[in-house]
């Protein structure tokens, strides 16, 4: 499955955050694919695009940076899966 994985940075743990970083990559555990990454402009934050099977190391990926990020993952689909979805309801006219 497709995750994002969504964070903001807590004004009292930047400099923890930022050194953290640098020093590890901020790279995902085995069992997680980071697809891209992304990082506001202003430092606020940013977001990866990330693919699992294991929401165990997804969940492990998250709680390395509890306390310092505040993190939201979110499951999504690409247009082909999401078209795959909406097709047959479509055809159905079953919207309501």
């Amino acid at each position: 499955m497709l995750f994002t994985l969504a964070w903001t940075h807590t004004p009292s743990a930047r400099n923890e955050t930022i050194t953290k970083f640098m020093a590890t990559g901020g790279m995902p555990p085995k069992g997680v694919q980071m697809l891209s990454r992304y990082h506001n402009v202003d430092g606020s934050g940013g977001f990866a695009i990330c693919e699992t099977d294991n929401s165990s190391a997804l969940a492990s990926w998250a709680l390395d940076w509890n306390g310092l990020i505040e993190i939201k993952i979110t499951a999504i689909m690409d247009d082909e899966t999401i078209s795959g979805v909406l097709g047959p309801r479509a055809e159905a006219g079953d919207f309501n």
